[in-house]
């Protein structure tokens, strides 16, 4: 489910879900005459069902409070993580308000990303690699050679996605971020 005040980008997702038609099956059906679409644009079959669009609704009332915790819980790892050495935390700039979908550090330099995800796993942490560079993938990587996006490709190397979800609290980012030092500084 995507919202936009933009009523351009409200008309270019539109056009995007169902193929690139110019017309959608509504506006076909309540025209009255013949109407052929034309396919403006390469798109998909993005098209929700009627019970994805209701579940999608009725989620949204619940948004404001999953946000609220969800900032709560960056919050807390937030104060728990930087008194952590080699652990450099996200910073959320005074002109954006970031959902948290995700929580990622970077770690040090002399960090072995891949051991610290296994340690942390060891111990009970789950943990994901933060970035994954698109043109280090095999549909792309014949376009973009390595090297090519070298602060990607080092982000790609040095930062983690820690756990994150609406239900966590102050006391389970305590838990991570203690692993995490531990993990770090045993």
């Amino acid at each position: 489910m995507l919202t936009t005040r933009d009523p351009e980008m409200d008309r270019r997702f539109r056009l995007l879900r169902q193929h690139g038609m110019s017309l959608s099956d509504l506006e076909r059906h309540r025209a009255g005459t013949v109407q052929i679409e034309r396919y403006l644009v390469t798109g998909h079959n993005y098209r929700m069902t009627d019970i994805q669009a209701a579940v999608g609704l009725a989620q949204l009332t619940r948004l404001p409070e999953i946000l609220r915790r969800r900032r709560a819980t960056a919050a807390a790892y937030g104060q728990n993580l930087a008194r952590v050495p080699g652990v450099t935390p996200p910073s959320e700039p005074a002109y954006a308000r970031s959902n948290w979908q995700t929580y990622m550090v970077r770690l040090g330099p002399s960090s072995d990303q891949l051991a610290v995800m296994q340690r942390l796993l060891d111990k009970g942490v789950p943990s994901r690699r933060g970035i994954m560079c698109a043109h280090l993938e095999p549909p792309y990587a014949s376009a973009w050679p390595e090297g090519c996006l070298p602060h990607s490709e080092e982000a790609t190397r040095r930062c983690i996605a820690l756990p994150m979800h609406h239900e966590m609290d102050a006391s389970a980012c305590a838990t991570v971020a203690r692993t995490l030092k531990e993990v770090l500084h045993p």
